[in-house]
């Protein structure tokens, strides 16, 4: 017998390429999925709260409950009007502007100097001392209010501004150093040598070479540590009796006390003014904290 030639069918040709990429379109999809699902659930769990704070913050004390809506039907600003006019709000919100602006500033002061000395120079117990620079940051914060608290009784330094400056100052500092150690290794020495060749002194090198290189990072440590003292609730409530250094968290605690939960509008009025500061700070300069943290991160 004679053998017959075999044929093959075009179509049999396109379909294995085309099999393979309807697989991987699969694939590509099953990854995005991944990815969308995930990021989809994080941002309504974020921003749900929010926009209800928000929309309850617009109704009266019955449409509350009345109104369950979102979008309020008759919308007033009558909750922000009672909480900017009180003496409360106007007291906390302008210790917090102080204590966190405080706070930055003694966070900056203290940390530019010593994750310079951590960048630059090499010495005996270096990476130790680096290490260990970082546990206080492993001690929960609700173990440092009996210690805290007995020493500002001693020192005479309960409701006083500077004693919570100093407080959340030391809490941030550990992770103030670490990002600006990092940050500091990677500005190259060649531009500091230069500098001493023409006779600077160290402090000139930090200030005229250093600092405006890292301003990215300044501001990063700047927003975390404002950030830090503007949302503090546990050391304000242990570090103060009256409203001379309450700050804005602890006021709202106060109010939600006296007025009951019966003033909902007002509470969050109250949420909404505290959030809006530092979002408006963290906005403009959103683009220096992520590239502050992503140096800084990077050794």
């Amino acid at each position: 017998m004679s053998a017959q030639p075999v044929t093959l069918d075009p179509g049999s040709r396109l379909t294995a390429p085309r099999r393979r990429q309807g697989l991987a379109r699969l694939r590509h999809l099953g990854k995005q999925l991944l990815i969308l699902i995930p990021l989809g659930v994080l941002v309504v769990w974020t921003v749900l709260p929010v926009l209800v704070t928000i929309s309850i913050s617009f109704k009266s004390p019955p449409a509350v409950y009345a109104q369950p809506q979102l979008i309020p039907s008759d919308p007033t600003l009558q909750a922000y009007r009672d909480i900017i006019g009180n003496d409360g709000f106007q007291a906390s919100f302008l210790n917090s502007l102080i204590i966190g602006i405080g706070t930055a500033f003694l966070t900056l002061l203290l940390s530019v100097p010593a994750a310079y000395a951590f960048a630059r120079y090499r010495f005996r117990g270096r990476a130790f001392l680096l290490l260990f620079a970082l546990l206080p940051r492993l001690i929960p914060g609700l173990g440092l209010i009996v210690p805290l608290y007995r020493i500002a009784v001693a020192i005479g330094a309960m409701d006083n501004r500077l004693m919570l400056m100093i407080v959340f100052t030391g809490t941030l500092l550990p992770l103030s150093v670490w990002l600006l150690v990092g940050f500091f290794q990677q500005i190259p020495r060649e531009l500091e040598e230069a500098a001493n060749v023409d006779g600077t002194t160290m402090f000139a090198r930090i200030r005229y070479v250093v600092l405006p290189l890292s301003v990215p990072a300044l501001i990063t440590i700047g927003v975390l540590a404002f950030r830090q003292a503007w949302q503090e609730f546990d050391l304000v409530l242990a570090l103060t009796r009256s409203s001379a250094a309450r700050t804005l968290p602890y006021e709202l605690f106060l109010m939600q006390d006296s007025v009951g939960f019966a003033n909902n509008p007002g509470l969050a009025a109250f949420a909404v003014l505290t959030l809006l500061p530092f979002i408006f700070v963290y906005l403009r300069l959103e683009r220096y904290v992520v590239g502050g943290i992503t140096s800084g991160a990077i050794k």
